[in-house]
């Protein structure tokens, strides 16, 4: 049983694309991912940063390339698939992980940070995602994970434009679902809760503790999560562990939304 189990969540022999895998949850997926198998493209604006962590799957005896490249975009999407296949032949899993947060009242909001949002936040992942749909297709079995957040189902304050550029990848997530399923690649989301990362944690000392306990009493855990704990639900909706499962929002943020 527990090699029937394994192999379920084996991805050896497939390769993925991690975006905004350069830190935080997106660098804890793409290690995750290699741990489990896979070849993967570490893609994201910093690329001594994506370097770096493919250097470390690499020290672990992974496969791993990395790939500079800017969400916000259109022009720039089709190296990360290139990448993929040139170094590894193939495109099996890609995980829409690249965000920008930008936290603002409605009314110190500016246009251009409404447009930099949708533009990185919405129209890069979906226009990526078209871009890799052919070659998730051709590999059999293709996984698309669209990472979302909180924000995107239940409004908050300070993060207007941020939660509805979330909410419009979750309605693009069952899109998506809808017309490629049945062309052979699944596609579904997942919702971390306040994981501790630099994007939303702030650089004051005292800033940082009273934010974190802040958030911390909002869920059932009393705390908030570390990166690494979103591997196992990314691995498991990247995987054939998750075979009938599309168009299909996992949330796994602590029971904050209970």
């Amino acid at each position: 049983m527990a090699s029937t189990l394994s192999a379920l969540f084996d991805l050896s022999g497939r390769s993925a694309i991690v975006t905004g895998g350069s830190r935080g949850i997106g660098r804890a997926i793409a290690k995750g991912l290699a741990e489990a198998g896979a070849a993967v493209v570490v893609a994201a604006r910093n690329g001594e940063a994506c370097e770096a962590v493919a250097e470390e799957i690499r020290a672990d005896g992974g496969r791993a390339a990395a790939v500079s490249f800017d969400l916000s975009s259109p022009d720039t999407s089709s190296p990360v698939i290139d990448a993929a296949i040139e170094h590894f032949g193939r495109l099996d899993v890609l995980i829409n992980n690249g965000a920008i947060l930008k936290p603002h009242l409605i009314a110190k909001l500016t246009a251009e940070e409404m447009d930099l949002l949708h533009a990185t936040n919405v129209r890069g992942p979906v226009l990526l995602s078209q871009l890799a749909f052919p070659h998730l297709r051709a590999g059999g079995g293709g996984s698309i994970v669209n990472l979302g957040a909180v924000a995107g189902h239940s409004p908050m304050k300070g993060l207007g434009a941020y939660g509805a550029s979330k909410a419009a990848m979750i309605n693009w997530t069952r899109v998506m679902a809808q017309e490629w399923t049945p062309r052979g690649v699944r596609v579904n989301g997942l919702t971390p809760g306040s994981v501790a990362t630099d994007m939303i944690l702030p650089e004051d000392p005292a800033k940082r503790a009273l934010f974190v306990e802040d958030m911390a009493s909002q869920n059932l855990f009393g705390r908030i999560a570390e990166p690494e704990e979103m591997v196992g639900p990314a691995l498991f909706l990247a995987s054939d562990a998750s075979s009938f499962m599309t168009g299909q929002i996992l949330v796994v943020d602590g029971g904050l939304m209970a």
